[in-house]
């Protein structure tokens, strides 16, 4: 399969060529001289996007650029200097005993930021962070923990006008 920006592929898999507008095969594409290559970058990432229209019977597919954005250097940081105030051993899972794979912020979303910035991070196993995101009764038990650690490590600082919600 070639790379080429010019391919354009349609919805009954034929291939035309952009620059003359003509159906081709693969084998032409190859031995173009006109041939460029798409070029990818870590911050430049190429996709297809279908849109459907619900009674439509045609689907247009368009190619679009999407900006990844980049990590502040405030939040690089931030997960470069995590600590936490519940446990003292970072190196193994909270749950089970076993090394850690993940830090977890017992708070995500959108106050993860003030998670690393307090130290309401706990270490997971793989198998147990992933089982952390699904268990809404995991994520009360740590979040009620988090709450309490939080009022003692910071006794002047009111924990609702931060994280927005009272978990006790």
């Amino acid at each position: 399969m070639s790379n080429c920006k010019h391919l354009k592929i349609k919805l009954d898999r034929t291939i035309e060529c952009r620059l003359t507008g003509k159906t081709i095969n693969w084998n032409q594409c190859k031995n173009c001289k006109l041939r460029e290559f798409k070029i990818n970058n870590s911050i430049n990432v190429q996709y297809n996007v279908k849109k459907c229209k619900k009674n439509a019977k045609m689907h247009n597919i368009s190619q679009k650029t999407v900006q990844i954005k980049q990590k502040s250097s405030k939040l690089s940081k931030l997960e470069r200097n995590r600590f936490s105030i519940i446990t003292d051993d970072l190196e193994h899972c909270i749950i089970c005993g076993t090394k850690k794979d993940n830090l977890h912020e017992v708070f995500f979303g959108t106050s993860r930021i003030n998670s690393m910035k307090y130290g309401l991070v706990i270490p997971l196993c793989i198998k147990h962070h992933r089982e952390m995101h699904k268990n809404k009764l995991w994520q009360d038990e740590y979040h009620k923990k988090g709450q309490l650690a939080f009022m003692t490590n910071y006794p002047d600082l009111n924990f609702v006008d931060i994280f927005k919600r009272n978990y006790l």
